[in-house]
């Protein structure tokens, strides 16, 4: 409610109406405003016609903030934000981000408004940003990810919320006389192949981190890649399975779905 006392003119609360919310949003854009719509990834699968026709076909610009990205515990198992990933990237002329943590997150959401052309989203989990990684803040540069440390076996891509997880398992496996590197894909579509392919082309193994669905989500894509362009990398892809996941801790349901750091290791 902070942003609405400071500027009550500039934001429309439409209840729970997303289908609405979307076209609302593509006729501001029409008009000549940026809208941003603030929707939770698990409700935002409502409105995926309207995202698909009014917004994408259209080519407007409209940026999709979508929070509780991922596990999101105790809401129960209808909230979820598992898919959004795999119905975002199927959309033409979409843009898809996940900011590594705070200072990205502002980066990407000052780059959707002011330089990016187009529909854009950019989802982020539940509660309280991430803070590490404070050093790496480089500007945004539409379709480019970045490597935060370099190494020579193993290559560790991540995007949004698994980039800290996977800075973790770095750590862990350097401990274990490993050698790692990690990059940060920064946008899930469209994918940095160049990235991709300078990772593959220097590591033997790579493993490619999200916390969506595996089907229709980033690590496929990534590995298809691969396989077709350089068959002797081996590519381990890492997210949720093909179900719908309980309510409960994240702590305890990452651990259990197999994408904590120690089971990656």
């Amino acid at each position: 409610r902070a942003f609405e006392k400071a500027f009550p003119d500039r934001l429309f609360d439409v209840g729970i109406a997303e289908e609405h919310a979307v076209s609302f949003a593509a006729g501001l854009a029409l008009g000549g405003v940026i809208p941003v719509v603030a929707i939770y990834s698990s409700f935002l699968q409502r409105a995926v016609d309207q995202m698909l026709h009014d917004v994408c076909m259209q080519k407007l610009h409209v940026i999709f903030a979508i929070d509780r990205a991922g596990l999101v515990g105790a809401d129960g198992e209808t909230h979820q934000g598992n898919f959004d990933l795999s119905y975002l990237t199927m959309m033409p002329n979409m843009t898809v981000m996940a900011p590594k943590n705070l200072w990205e997150l502002r980066r990407e959401l000052d780059y959707a408004l002011n330089e990016h052309e187009g529909p854009i989203a950019i989802r982020y989990p539940r509660g309280q940003a991430y803070r590490g990684l404070k050093e790496f803040d480089s500007p945004v540069e539409y379709g480019k990810g970045e490597i935060l440390f370099e190494g020579q076996e193993i290559a560790l891509l991540a995007v949004g919320s698994m980039v800290s997880t996977a800075e973790h398992i770095r750590d862990k496996l350097q401990a274990e006389g490993f050698s790692c590197t990690l990059a940060n894909g920064r946008f899930i579509k469209p994918v940095d192949y160049r990235l991709v392919e300078k990772l593959a082309s220097t590591h033997s193994f790579l493993v490619v981190l999200e916390e969506n669905v595996l089907q229709g989500g980033y690590g496929i894509a990534v590995k298809a890649w691969v396989q077709e362009r350089h068959p002797n990398v081996k590519v381990l892809t890492v997210g949720l399975p093909d179900a719908y996941v309980e309510h409960g801790n994240v702590s305890v349901l990452r651990e259990t779905l197999g994408i904590d750091s120690d089971s990656i290791v």
